[in-house]
């Protein structure tokens, strides 16, 4: 059975089976992305991401709440800085890194 194959893939951390309704389409998608990763770790990683923006915008919310809003040129400015960061980690060389 195809789920029973992808419970055998240890992962990190304590998980629990659930069941989740997607349109065809969409788990077509996820399917043919997945690879040997599969299906489940997948969607995990997903709403990991999802999560994780979730906590960034309730954040800026909370800062605005109480600081105001946020200089946009400020944002843009360390936005860029972390992707040179992270680029310069990865080995990426970006005109950020020229700079």
């Amino acid at each position: 059975m195809y789920y029973t194959s992808l419970m055998d893939t240890p992962r990190p951390g304590k998980t629990r089976v659930t069941s989740v309704s997607l349109r065809a389409e969409t788990l077509e998608a996820i399917r043919s992305r997945a690879g040997k990763q599969g299906v489940s770790s997948y969607i995990e990683e997903a709403v990991q991401r999802q999560l994780q923006r979730e906590a960034v915008d309730d954040y800026i919310a909370e800062y605005e709440a109480e600081h105001g809003p946020l200089d946009q040129a400020e944002v843009a400015a360390r936005a860029e800085r972390i992707r040179a960061h992270h680029a310069a980690h990865r080995g990426d060389a970006s005109p950020a890194d020229a700079a």
